[in-house]
């Protein structure tokens, strides 16, 4: 089974609370391109530390979200792909069985997103 995802189910994610996306890219990229609909964003430098260290009501106040267990469905993505492909490396390591990634990234987002306008 590949690792990798389309940016046809990256889309589907927006409003889908089962999956985790979580944007890699550092916070001042984001504020500079945007981000895709329905991400989170837990840069790849503080990845592990917010993944394995962080409270339940620590990760749940700052994202909205519940915090991930080894369980829990979630998908990288990054600028163009070589970080997420990196969190995605770090995710299975740290015992993540359904991590992905987008490999398309915000790049490949955008130009998707451009040719469907």
């Amino acid at each position: 089974m590949s690792d990798e995802v389309t940016f046809d189910y990256v889309k589907s994610l927006e409003n889908d609370k089962n999956v985790l996306l979580i944007d890699v890219r550092e916070p001042s990229e984001l504020e500079k391109t945007g981000r895709i609909p329905g991400s989170i964003n837990i840069p790849l430098a503080t990845l592990e530390d917010t993944l394995q260290n962080w409270s339940e009501e620590d990760f749940r106040e700052k994202f909205q979200r519940e915090k991930p267990n080894s369980e829990t469905a979630m998908v990288f993505s990054c600028h163009m792909g070589r970080r997420s492909q990196a969190a995605l490396d770090a995710a299975k390591k740290m015992g993540f069985i359904h991590a992905k990634h987008f490999p398309g990234g915000w790049a490949g987002w955008e130009q998707e997103t451009k040719n469907a306008s």
